[in-house]
């Protein structure tokens, strides 16, 4: 069923570096990347060449970019101003770079090294915020070690596919020739829907596993807020226009633990987040053990997305072809 009002976009916001805190904005242009510089650079550890994440150091959401379009530089800061910042290139001369082969979940990426200081300011910080790393660690399975040093890290950027010569590919969908996703998890773009944010809210209260507290939209890490819809109407969208850009919506996403994780703090929540509440109401058939929130979605075509944009819904998946999360039994 869809919603009595229109539904209009109430958020905008990218990462410019993956797991870090993200930037605020009111318009966005939105390309074969997804939004402009959303995603574009990226930690890894030398030694291995693998990405990192909050899932191991938490800590990475008090990193705070701060994209300058006119200056055309990217500047890592500290939450608490007592680390000097780093000015670097927004948009870096990769003909002049080391070439890296890194690696992202299960993707084999071309990337381009951003020198010897991106990732000496990142350890400086790690070292600084090392018990802050011990206590919040969303991955038992790899912990931070008190006794052991931190890693050498390197910070790399990627090419536009578009460009010529370059050698960055990650097309986003078998089907749609010619866009291609950042160094974001999935998709190019994410969506998140304010009703169903309150219709999970809701559900955690009325468990008490949420023990009082609202979590925001942020935790999610998605793109673009939406507001005007019904709790989980997005289940039932396929194609929807914002601004001059048309997209195509996916499937719902299913999450990690990185949404226990205050994006303002870096402190996981003591209730151990929404994880295990989406895990019983938002698995689907395709992936039983996902617990799913927000959109994966893919730009038809590119432009400008601002915030007040009205959501024109252009196509609805039929009716009882609609994917329908699992019954599950309620958690203890």
């Amino acid at each position: 069923m869809p919603s009595l009002q229109t539904p209009t976009v109430s958020g905008i916001r990218i990462y410019p570096v993956k797991s870090c805190h993200s930037v605020q904005l009111e318009e966005s242009e939105v390309g074969n990347l997804g939004l402009v510089n959303d995603r574009r650079f990226l930690f890894i550890e030398e030694a291995t060449n693998r990405f990192i994440t909050q899932r191991k150091y938490a800590s990475m959401a008090l990193v705070r970019p701060l994209v300058d379009m006119v200056q055309k530089t990217l500047t890592l800061t500290s939450h608490d101003d007592e680390q000097p910042p780093l000015v670097l290139p927004l948009y870096p001369d990769t003909k002049l770079m080391q070439q890296r082969t890194v690696k992202l979940w299960k993707d084999t990426l071309t990337a381009y090294d951003m020198g010897d200081a991106a990732g000496e300011w990142l350890e400086t910080f790690f070292r600084r915020h090392r018990s802050h790393d011990v206590t919040n660690n969303h991955n038992p399975d790899d912990p931070v070690d008190l006794e052991q040093p931190i890693p050498r890290l390197r910070l790399v950027t990627l090419e536009d596919p578009q460009q010529e010569g370059s050698h960055y590919s990650r097309p986003a969908h078998q089907a749609l020739p010619g866009t291609h996703s950042p160094f974001t998890d999935w998709s190019p773009v994410s969506f998140g829907f304010e009703a169903s944010l309150d219709a999970l809210n809701q559900g955690l209260l009325a468990r008490d596993i949420s023990q009082g507290n609202i979590i925001g939209m942020d935790r999610f890490r998605n793109n673009v807020d939406i507001a005007g819809t019904l709790p989980w109407e997005e289940d039932t969208w396929l194609v929807a226009k914002i601004g001059e850009v048309t997209f195509y919506l996916i499937r719902p996403i299913g999450r990690c633990t990185v949404p226990g994780v205050d994006q303002d703090s870096g402190v996981k929540d003591t209730w151990g987040g929404p994880l295990s509440y989406l895990k019983e109401k938002r698995s689907f058939s395709e992936k039983p053990n996902d617990g799913c929130f927000c959109v994966d979605v893919v730009p038809l075509t590119s432009g400008t997305i601002r915030v007040g944009d009205k959501v024109e819904v252009l196509e609805r998946i039929p009716a009882g072809k609609e994917p329908k999360p699992l019954v599950k039994k309620n958690l203890e």
